[in-house]
């Protein structure tokens, strides 16, 4: 597991065979010392665990992680994209933005920062916090699911579907509830075009039909796939080591459950405040779900979680003394 210097996140997990200090992964030393490392020990691969790291790491997949080749690639093989403009950087996208339909989303085309909800044009100025390719597209957020699994040598040798229940922050988020449902066969075949070339996990994110975002790195809800009978990492490893391939898809059973706390209590209480859900209705959101999968919330696997209310623990004094707006 590698950590940067001075991470409140790198408290490690019980499965972690040990840590290793790296430089930030805005740095170019990032991708060095993880090469160095890998020399240095008998690993099989290195797992990516977020956008900068994969990007860092390179591999020639910008045809997947540029946002307007992906858009570009899905439409071609018949998976439709949210309606979207693309500008060269911020001050085009500032000038366009009395022709935009609010409300919108704004991302950079190859991810450098998270998306944000624009809901007027006067909130965009603040959305755009770094300057290059941008890409603005249409909010939307009925129907949120995600299909994820693996690809090898050109086919698909797991697939998990899920359908979002809530995400956090609850416009531009990840899932915090989730549960697995059957799969969507024309998506995966179409998918699999949409890949070519590539090997390894994916998890692909929609808004109902259409294809917002594809990671193709482990993802936070992959305890879902896990719970569910489908170890996407652990089978991406074993095709590594040369296990043979299924003749047909691992799948998962439908209906398990996956929660992530933090965000989805959060995510509740946001609802209670603005009047979007009742307090009974946000109790049966939150019970306790039998045999539910979980983020890095674990008595069993502690440091995750320490980890991350270490973070929480250190922002808190920022939040408490930040002035009051005039409003």
């Amino acid at each position: 597991m590698t950590v940067s210097n001075g991470s409140l996140l790198g408290m490690p997990s019980r499965y972690a065979a040990r840590r290793v200090e790296v430089p930030p992964v805005s740095t170019e030393g990032y991708a060095d010392a993880v090469r160095a490392e890998m020399t240095r020990g008998s690993y099989l691969t290195v797992l990516p665990a977020s956008e900068d790291s994969l990007i860092a790491l390179g591999g020639g997949l910008t045809h997947l992680i540029d946002k307007v080749k992906l858009h570009e690639g899905a439409e071609r093989v018949g998976i439709p994209t949210p309606p979207s403009r693309t500008f060269s950087g911020r001050m085009e996208t500032l000038a366009a933005g009395s022709e935009l339909e609010y409300p919108v989303v704004v991302k950079p085309a190859i991810r450098r920062s998270s998306a944000v909800f624009v809901r007027r044009r006067e909130d965009l100025a603040s959305a755009l916090t770094v300057d290059g390719p941008t890409v603005v597209q249409r909010f939307m957020n009925e129907g949120l699911r995600a299909a994820s699994g693996v690809i090898w040598r050109g086919r698909l040798v797991a697939a998990v579907h899920e359908r979002w229940l809530r995400i956090w922050p609850d416009r531009c988020g990840l899932a915090c509830a989730a549960e697995t449902v059957a799969p969507d066969l024309d998506l995966e075949k179409r998918l699999v075009e949409l890949m070519r070339g590539y090997e390894g996990i994916f998890c692909a994110q929609l808004a109902g039909p259409y294809l917002f975002d594809l990671n193709l790195r482990v993802y936070s809800s992959h305890p879902l796939a896990v719970a569910a009978g489908v170890n996407l990492v652990a089978l991406s490893c074993d095709l590594l080591r040369g296990q043979r391939v299924e003749d047909t898809p691992q799948r998962p059973r439908t209906g398990a459950f996956y929660r992530w706390l933090e965000g989805d209590v959060r995510r509740v209480l946001v609802a209670v405040r603005r009047g979007d859900l009742a307090p009974r209705a946000a109790l049966e959101a939150l019970r306790p779900r039998r045999s539910a999968a979980h983020s890095t919330e674990s008595l069993r696997d502690p440091g995750p979680l320490l980890s991350r209310l270490l973070l929480a623990a250190s922002r808190a004094p920022h939040k408490l003394v930040r002035p009051r707006s005039g409003r």
